[in-house]
């Protein structure tokens, strides 16, 4: 009887381990981050220089973070003609409210006078 009581008690504990690894993946599974990647054509360097300072201070302020700025290295497909940005945000959420609402929703235009651009959001995997 001794014995059975030690196994009940062992397999009781490996479930309450078992759910509390499960609630843990399930919390993680809900941290998906949110990117913002654009292909800007500049066509008016001045402007987009001016542009793209006042654009780093809105995204420092929306705890965004540039991950990668530069001309892309085509491996298929077609030639982009202007570089490539991605930004990181923690939440597909936080990606839309920055570029939507001031004070980066106002920047919109000037970068539209300096740049042809594609942008895209984009929900990332669970981190």
């Amino acid at each position: 009887m001794q014995q059975a009581a030690k196994f009940a008690l062992t397999l009781l504990a490996g479930f309450a381990l078992g759910a509390g690894a499960i609630q843990g993946l399930h919390a993680q599974a809900g941290n998906k981050p949110g990117y913002v990647v654009a292909e800007p054509e500049v066509t008016d360097p001045p402007a987009f220089q001016a542009y793209a300072a006042k654009a780093t201070e809105t995204i420092k302020a929306a705890n965004g973070r540039v991950l990668a700025f530069g001309k892309p290295d085509v491996k298929e497909g077609a030639l982009v003609p202007g570089n490539i940005v991605i930004i990181a945000f923690d939440s597909l959420a936080d990606a839309e409210k920055w570029y939507s609402n001031p004070p980066y929703k106002d920047l919109v235009p000037e970068r539209q006078k300096a740049a042809t651009s594609n942008v895209f959001i984009v929900e990332g995997l669970p981190q």
